[in-house]
């Protein structure tokens, strides 16, 4: 999970923002837990002790030192020492569903990388084998470097679900807005 932003137009901290008791970075935190996702770290970098507090005690917190070189030493940070398959969701991205997860799962045999894409447009979260994690990890944590950018020379496989919350993120007011009436009117999150 990646929390380490500056949270510019949310002016607060994304994953610190209260929903129904809970903060939302403890919600997706349990949200990937409950999905089977044994280890949950999450990547801390500016605000990084209030951030901290908004986390379930049950995840490994990493602070990114580095977190003025952009959102990719993030990601280089969390990576790591991780072993296995990894899946990268940012804080202000909606929960993804059980079915886009094991569609995620099921496109990654044989690939470096699985990305949804809803509508023919990436979006996330963005699944990565064991070797591409490992490789990230060992990058220099560049300011031009992006994560989009290595998935296109990896070849990530782009895989269609049934999922329109993958493009949704939790920015403005209206986002927020938007993904509390879904959960009121108890409409479903996803389409799948």
């Amino acid at each position: 999970m990646l929390a380490g932003g500056r949270s510019s137009r949310a002016h607060a901290h994304k994953g610190c923002r209260r929903i129904e008791g809970h903060s939302w970075l403890y919600r997706q935190c349990r949200h990937l837990r409950s999905q089977g996702f044994r280890q949950v770290r999450v990547v801390l970098g500016f605000s990084a002790m209030h951030t901290a507090r908004c986390a379930p005690p049950e995840v490994r917190r990493i602070w990114n030192r580095n977190r003025a070189r952009a959102p990719f030493a993030s990601l280089c940070a969390g990576l790591r020492g991780v072993h296995g398959p990894t899946l990268v969701l940012p804080v202000d991205a909606w929960p993804p569903s059980r079915a886009t997860i094991y569609r995620l799962r099921q496109g990654l045999r044989g690939a470096r990388a699985a990305t949804p894409t809803w509508g023919g447009r990436a979006g996330h979260p963005v699944l990565l084998s064991d070797d591409l994690t490992t490789a990230i990890a060992r990058l220099a944590s560049s300011t031009k470097e992006r994560l989009d950018h290595v998935l296109a020379s990896a070849g990530a496989r782009r895989i269609a679900v049934q999922d329109r919350s993958i493009r949704r993120n939790m920015n403005r007011r209206r986002d927020w807005s938007l993904y509390l009436r879904c959960r009121k009117l108890r409409r479903p999150l996803w389409t799948d």
